[in-house]
């Protein structure tokens, strides 16, 4: 019995203290445990303005707009794989369509599972390929933050 008793003194002051410590917490629970990867996103432009923003993604089919802080950004795409970036690269060099290449972090999981999915198909395609399944891979972002 001399034994079990600091064990069970330790559990009961732990749990006392850790009442205490998250009693008042405002975070989800989801958000701590959420999947993420790091990712490229080919980024086509930065704007203040949320007209001129999805005026401008309506040029480049399939962007979508992230809301960043205060500033609204245009991604063609976002990509995992190293091959397939050069390839999206090459991609928009060839048809004159100006980005810049920003590290991002991905936190919508349908975004993840698209990309996970379609992504490896993308590398031996041709350039419809590429293009059809950047179209799926954009068009399954929900919104929000990435």
């Amino acid at each position: 019995m001399k034994k079990l008793i600091p064990y069970l003194l330790s559990l009961i002051i732990g749990s006392f203290f850790g009442y205490l410590l998250f009693q008042d917490t405002d975070f989800n629970v989801k958000d701590v445990f959420a999947s993420t990867i790091p990712a490229k996103a080919f980024q086509l432009g930065v704007f203040t303005n949320l007209s001129a923003a999805e005026a401008f993604k309506e040029k480049y089919d399939p962007s979508i707009i992230i809301i960043d802080d205060d500033v609204y950004r245009v991604y063609y795409s976002i990509l995992t794989n190293d091959k397939v970036i050069i390839k999206m690269e090459e991609f928009l060099k060839n048809n004159n369509i100006n980005y810049y290449l920003k590290d991002v972090v991905i936190t919508d999981d349908s975004l993840i599972k698209s990309i996970s999915e379609y992504e490896s198909s993308m590398e031996s395609g041709s350039d419809n390929v590429l293009t059809s399944l950047n179209n799926l891979i954009m068009s399954s972002y929900k919104g929000g933050k990435l």
